[in-house]
């Protein structure tokens, strides 16, 4: 693909902060790009910028970015590059690289279908009362993509409505803020998510919960031992069968016990673990790994974690941000994948709703589309 031009500019995203879209002109052709932010993040995720910083020295040397490039080699020269100009307009950049070729990328999938795995109730640090960042929904048995969009949204009202005295608002992600304590609320979503056949996880986000060597929770504080312990019985007794970052980054020890004691039950999903680094992958620590394009800084570097993941038989989940923008090019990207990781609501339905699209295009490109299966 042939770059002729680079454009920048800074917009919003939905927590009304600054990020960066790109566009770039091929031509005819038109890709655009931005890149979304974490509230939680991981001490291994790639290098971010003042956009301002990162703007400036772009442009001193955005005359490398001209001329014919595959989408390996234009994304290799934004790694080279990182440290000036940040991951925030690595990821928007390679975005927008990507978006002039998606017509190509659609011609290797598949046809299947990632189930879209929705964040009902929120807390931690994307604001709610539960310490569990995110309670989540996987509807396994939907027979199409809108099926499972709609389940969904279905669980979330019907929780909304069924409990409108404990209902506090939405969070940054779109979550559910209930008057809700952890169990009491994995006890109602539990019995809700079972008429609705969906399976059930939670994303902890446990590294923003550690500190002086114990986990943080708002009524107790507990030994490495202790949070296994925990972590274990949730997964019983709520029959979760998803569980992003259970532990801190650094607590190799409680990812390998929870793995090996559940990874044919459940998935033990690392984020901050693993940050989309290829070279941090291990199969032993966890059996799913969140894919997240920026923490890594490219397409390239995404689909290259993705690959290696199923190299080691761990289950790649593509995720969104908290801090998200109308961008969809990771409802692209996870065609690649079993599960993904877009939300329910708000700004999130942006990628959902390409779903819908992408299913229909699929379809008539004679792929016959399906949902994947566990």
């Amino acid at each position: 693909m042939k770059v002729d031009c680079i454009g920048l500019r800074k917009i919003f995203n939905s927590r009304g902060e600054e990020t960066t879209e790109t566009t770039i002109f091929s031509g005819d052709k038109i890709g655009v790009g931005s890149a979304p932010s974490g509230a939680s993040t991981g001490s291994k995720e790639a290098k971010l910028l003042s956009l301002d910083e990162g703007i400036k020295n772009f442009n001193k040397i955005k005359n490398k970015f001209v001329g014919e490039f595959s989408q390996e080699e234009f994304d290799l020269l934004l790694m080279n590059n990182l440290k000036n100009i940040g991951s925030n307009l690595t990821t928007a950049l390679s975005f927008a690289f990507f978006n002039l070729t998606k017509e190509d990328y659609l011609k290797k999938v598949s046809g299947e279908f990632p189930i879209p795995l929705g964040n009902v109730i929120g807390g931690g640090v994307h604001h709610g009362k539960t310490d569990i960042q995110e309670i989540l929904l996987l509807p396994s048995k939907a027979k199409n993509i809108f099926e499972a969009i709609e389940t969904n949204f279905k669980i979330w009202s019907k929780i909304r409505e069924k409990y409108k005295s404990e209902y506090l608002g939405v969070n940054d992600e779109g979550a559910l803020v209930m008057n809700f304590g952890n169990e009491e609320a994995l006890e109602e979503v539990s019995e809700i998510a079972k008429e609705y056949n969906v399976k059930l996880g939670i994303d902890l986000a446990a590294s923003e919960l550690f500190s002086k060597g114990k986990y943080n929770y708002k009524n107790k504080k507990l030994r490495k031992e202790e949070q296994i312990d925990l972590i274990a019985n949730w997964i019983k007794d709520y029959k979760l069968y998803f569980v992003e970052d259970p532990f801190e980054e650094n607590d190799f020890f409680g990812f390998k016990e929870l793995t090996k004691k559940f990874k044919n039950k459940c998935l033990i999903c690392g984020d901050d673990l693993f940050a989309t680094q290829v070279k941090r992958l291990n199969s032993e620590l966890a059996n799913s790994v969140i894919i997240k394009p920026n923490q890594v800084g490219t397409v390239t570097g995404a689909l290259n974690c993705i690959e290696k993941a199923k190299k080691l038989g761990m289950a790649p989940v593509l995720s969104h941000r908290s801090g998200e923008t109308c961008d969809s090019t990771i409802s692209y990207l996870s065609l690649l994948t079993k599960i993904a990781k877009f939300g329910i609501s708000q700004i999130r339905i942006a990628k959902l709703n390409e779903f819908i699209r992408l299913w229909e295009l699929v379809d008539i490109m004679g792929k016959k589309p399906r949902i994947g299966r566990l």
